[in-house]
């Protein structure tokens, strides 16, 4: 079953380009790891904060292919401090898990 991530980060007001910075460190490292490619999007319009919102997705192939990922990237020294940098960067950081729905059939 395929699984859609998808990562909302609300990001410290004024730290924007310092985060789309390291989100090339950040892809780098994710890609060596094994994760597949995301994309990034920034918001131009919505409701509260909006101008510091990021939201990043990417498809698994299964639940089973991103658990395999977590293990790995959770334990690599590159992406532990990665992560402590993010957390300088980031107000509140969601994470949903979607999978597509059939339609029409």
């Amino acid at each position: 079953m395929k699984v859609i991530q998808r990562g909302t980060m609300k990001i410290v007001p004024g730290k924007m380009a310092e985060a789309m910075e390291s989100m090339k460190e950040w892809t780098a490292t994710t890609t060596r790891l094994g994760c597949p490619p995301f994309k990034c999007y920034q918001c131009i319009s919505g409701k509260d904060d909006y101008m510091h919102t990021l939201i990043c997705e990417c498809e698994w192939d299964s639940f089973s292919a991103m658990e395999e990922y977590f293990d790995k990237m959770f334990a690599d020294k590159d992406m532990q401090q990665l992560m402590a940098k993010w957390d300088a960067l980031i107000d509140d950081h969601r994470i949903e898990l979607l999978t597509p729905m059939p339609m029409g059939q």
